[in-house]
């Protein structure tokens, strides 16, 4: 169904001062004894979009879908769809605005450079029948910022290609020393980088405005807390324990992982509890320990 929010999150960036130059600029087999019981109405949602041939063809490893999915979870918004797709215009159109019209959130990673197969910005207007529009204010902070850190730096062809942005769209600049900015077109769809520490930060300075969206929902302090509890025993000894522990805690979301053989701490499961109510994530982190004969497991373990 489509989300309402996006004309609301568009006013978020209205603040945002175009002449501004740019400052914020495990692995392993999980099975979840869940059902979509956390989900609440009023919850901000996101959905991702990774976006490169790289990606699929195995030559680059993507870290910035892990990056937003811990940021987001620590913030309290849910990010219910991580997409990974090739450098193809239809396919970036036809994701996006699924992802747009589904969720509150959307944030996209990759093809904002200058080479040919870095078309997510003409993708993205495609996708909402936008013009495409050279952006004066990006395009004077790159070449101030650029030719200061590079030698011999000149304006080329290639380059103006970085700053050609669909229009109209919300250009944020919140880093001074970056000239790359957060893209935001309809409403809610966030066009960041590929490169990894540019996502990051980019990410991370938006958080203010994510924020102001969840206090807007009437969200404050309802972030999401987790325990984590781990055990010598197998998920087969388990199983039905978390399957009867779920069915009476239908807010709180039990995940079993599993470990390959025993590590040297003992481990074979890893349980989690995930909720909103940090009382009630505490009290049933607590009876698993007694339960499984668990103890309280920490990621460097």
């Amino acid at each position: 169904h489509t989300r309402p929010l996006a004309q609301f999150t568009s006013s978020l960036y209205k603040h945002s001062t175009p002449t501004a130059i740019l400052t914020a600029i495990r692995p392993s087999f999980r099975t979840y004894i869940s059902t979509e019981t956390m989900s609440q109405p009023e919850i901000v949602t996101a959905g991702c979009c990774i976006i490169g041939d790289e990606i699929l063809n195995g030559k680059t490893r993507d870290s910035n879908a892990n990056y937003l999915a811990k940021k987001l979870f620590n913030l309290g918004i849910d990010l219910k769809r991580i997409s990974v797709i090739k450098d193809d215009q239809e396919e970036i159109a036809e994701t996006v605005r699924e992802l747009s019209k589904k969720y509150d959130l959307v944030f996209t990673s990759g093809g904002i450079g200058p080479t040919l197969d870095d078309i997510t910005y003409s993708s993205i207007a495609h996708a909402f029948g936008l013009e495409l529009k050279l952006d004066d204010d990006t395009c004077k902070a790159m070449a101030e910022i650029s030719s200061k850190r590079i030698s011999k730096w000149t304006l080329t062809e290639a380059r103006k290609r970085m700053v050609i942005f669909p229009s109209p769209a919300e250009i944020v600049r919140v880093r001074e020393d970056m000239w790359v900015p957060v893209v935001v077109v309809n409403g809610n769809v966030h066009i960041l980088p590929g490169i990894p520490k540019l996502f990051e930060s980019l990410l991370d300075s938006l958080e203010p405005r994510l924020l102001e969206l969840i206090d807007k929902r009437g969200l404050k302090d309802t972030k999401y807390h987790r325990i984590q509890v781990a055990t010598s025993l197998g998920e087969g000894d388990i199983a039905q324990y978390l399957l009867e522990l779920q069915g009476r805690s239908s807010d709180i979301k039990i995940g079993s992982y599993p470990k390959w053989g025993t590590d040297k701490n003992g481990v074979r499961v890893v349980v989690s509890a995930i909720g909103r109510d940090e009382q009630k994530v505490k009290e049933v982190g607590q009876e698993i320990q007694k339960k499984i004969n668990g103890w309280v497991y920490l990621e460097t373990e």
